[in-house]
């Protein structure tokens, strides 16, 4: 499934190739001539909104559509934060410059490729803006960083709709913007007026409108994949991963994590209300797997580790499929609690590691007289008071932590 991932010599030159073709077509889009793009500004030359609307609607298009019918995993795409505070102070600094210089700053270097004095000088005021912006951001870091913050952010889930909807909605919108802007040229150009299109152009413009607007519909008929959904799709990929037991985690690992305060580590029980009241880990949160599978992920930080945790591993590879779908860093308890408490409440000898999956029905098989929770010291036990066990470490994190220290370390 997308998206393709590169590495070394091909991931150069699939970003080279990329880099070129769109360089190409904003060059024969007129865009490396200030005056196509101050044009926009006296309403008479559009060309700037209908290509690049087009180009984000025909790449919206073909992303959902993909993503719909699961050629592409949409949550596998790199999606930039919003901050909407620096988002609009950008966006109207980006906009003086434009009006002031003629060029933003991918198309001054489209201009400067064509050796355009005007794009060159553009070049070098941009290089140095970013310079001064490098050196003056600790004076305002609170609200680069922190202004508006609303993380991943789409426009279906700030509308709170299907994906669909929203790319209905963006179809419509660009098709009335583009006959809306062609009145307003027409208006402006008074004296210049433009020849009629040809039967031809008529024909394609008509054509892909209708084309653009069938997709739409398409992808809102279809749907964005659900979690039920995806997991179907890659259930050879997923099972096989779990007879691999490379997402196991043996109990040592675990509480390891949990006293490493470099990790965000996120212990999420998929027990029933009466066992996780029973006992459970400390600083475990009870969730269920629907809420695994809609909402509860997107509340996680980028960086979080998951360790879902039943009494033996069968609801826990269920949770944890879930979760993987939807690209969280996930793992599995090995053995579960009832492997957890053999190891720290009766010490049992002999303990099986991670790569033994756990025979047991997903029951407790602890005692408990009384509702304990986390209120004993078996919920997270000190190293030094359990016996010694031998571990090989599967955690693999997204980003390097630094070593457990002491002090200020």
């Amino acid at each position: 499934m997308a998206p393709l991932h590169f590495a070394g010599l091909p991931f150069i030159l699939v970003t080279l190739a990329t880099g070129f073709a769109f360089g190409f077509v904003l060059e024969r889009s007129g865009f490396g001539n200030a005056r196509n793009l101050a044009a926009q500004f006296y309403l008479h030359d559009m060309r700037v909104l209908k290509v690049m609307f087009t180009a984000i609607v025909t790449a919206m298009l073909l992303i959902f559509a993909a993503a719909a019918i699961g050629v592409l995993d949409f949550g596998a795409l790199e999606v930039p934060a919003t901050y909407l505070g620096p988002a609009i102070v950008g966006g109207l600094l980006l906009g003086v410059g434009f009006i002031l210089g003629g060029y933003c700053p991918g198309t001054s270097l489209v201009s400067m490729s064509t050796l355009k004095i005007d794009g060159a000088i553009f070049v070098l005021g941009v290089t140095f803006g970013l310079f001064l912006f490098g050196q003056t951001v600790p004076g305002f870091w609170n609200f680069w960083n922190f202004s508006g913050a609303h993380g991943r952010w789409t426009l279906n889930e700030a509308a709170g709709v299907d994906a669909g909807w929203a790319v209905l909605g963006v179809v419509a919108m660009a098709v009335g913007a583009f006959w809306f802007v062609e009145r307003v040229e027409g208006f402006f150009r008074r004296g210049k007026p433009q020849p009629p299109l040809s039967l031809r152009a008529t024909w394609l413009r008509r054509s892909a409108v209708a084309g653009a607007l069938g997709i739409a519909l398409v992808t809102l008929a279809i749907g964005q994949p659900t979690t039920e959904r995806k997991i179907a799709w890659q259930a050879q990929a997923l099972d096989a991963r779990l007879e691999s037991r490379e997402i196991h985690l043996d109990p040592a690992e675990v509480l390891s994590m949990m006293r490493n305060n470099q990790i965000d580590l996120v212990l999420a029980d998929v027990r029933n209300e009466a066992e996780y009241n029973l006992f459970h880990l400390v600083d475990a949160r009870r969730v269920t797997l629907a809420e695994l599978a809609h909402g509860w992920p997107q509340r996680l930080s980028e960086d979080a580790v998951v360790v879902v945790i039943s009494n033996d591993e069968q609801a826990a590879e269920e949770g944890w499929k879930r979760l993987a779908v939807q690209r969280v860093n996930a793992y599995v308890l090995a053995g579960g609690i009832n492997r957890w408490l053999d190891l720290y409440r009766a010490q049992t000898a002999n303990v099986p590691g991670p790569d033994h999956p756990a025979a047991g029905d997903d029951v407790l098989r602890h005692r408990f007289e009384i509702a304990l929770g986390d209120r004993v010291a078996e919920a997270r036990p000190d190293p030094k008071q359990v016996p010694p066990r031998k571990f090989q470490p599967k955690l693999k994190l997204r980003k390097a932590v630094r070593p457990v220290g002491g002090g200020c370390g």
